[in-house]
């Protein structure tokens, strides 16, 4: 089953854990494919293959991206269920909130993520997105799409597996390419 991006629409039910899911990074022109393969929401890494071993700057960047992205989903961002000004029209110049409805969905929030880390081109963290749905996957995608194109080389996503690429379990010394970011 494949999907293309920019828009990456992954139609994924919470409830079916899939194993792996490769995304690859490209201008608009062409054409990226997403393959399901089995991802668990509740117990996963998301890894990301850059061109090149990052900078400072590019690891400060990536890992605030990140954190902001899973500050918005512990505060319950990634709601489906409540997207009521999404489907407004833009020309409407007063949209209304219900505040109501807001309250009586089913909360939605992050459980936990691990620092981002990152052995020479590979990077990965470890997120249990608890009650939120795969909006949040949506969202991440369209930063790290904007964040490859416009201010460094993300080659491919991949959501789901232990290790990708040469990644040694355990390395964590700086001279051989470790570099970190806490959340």
């Amino acid at each position: 089953m494949t999907f293309s991006m920019p828009s990456c629409a992954l139609p994924m039910i919470l409830s079916v854990p899939v194993v792996c899911c490769h995304v690859y990074l490209c201008s608009s022109k062409e054409r990226s494919d997403a393959l399901m393969a089995g991802f668990n929401p509740a117990d996963s890494f998301i890894w990301f293959e850059l061109y090149g071993s990052p900078s400072d700057r590019d690891v400060d960047l990536i890992g605030s991206v990140i954190q902001s992205w899973y500050v918005m989903g512990r505060l319950g961002a990634f709601n489906s269920s409540n997207l009521q000004l999404a489907n407004s029209s833009m020309d409407e110049y007063n949209p209304l909130y219900d505040k109501e409805k807001g309250f009586n969905v089913m909360p939605s929030s992050f459980h936990d993520i691990s620092d981002v880390e990152f052995q020479d081109n590979w990077g990965r963290f470890w997120v249990d997105l608890g009650t939120s749905d795969y909006f949040a996957i949506d969202v991440l995608l369209n930063c790290l799409t904007v964040l490859s194109s416009q201010y460094l080389g993300i080659q491919q996503v991949v959501f789901g597996s232990r290790n990708m690429g040469d990644w040694e379990e355990g390395m964590t010394s700086p001279e051989y390419g470790y570099k970190h970011f806490n959340i």
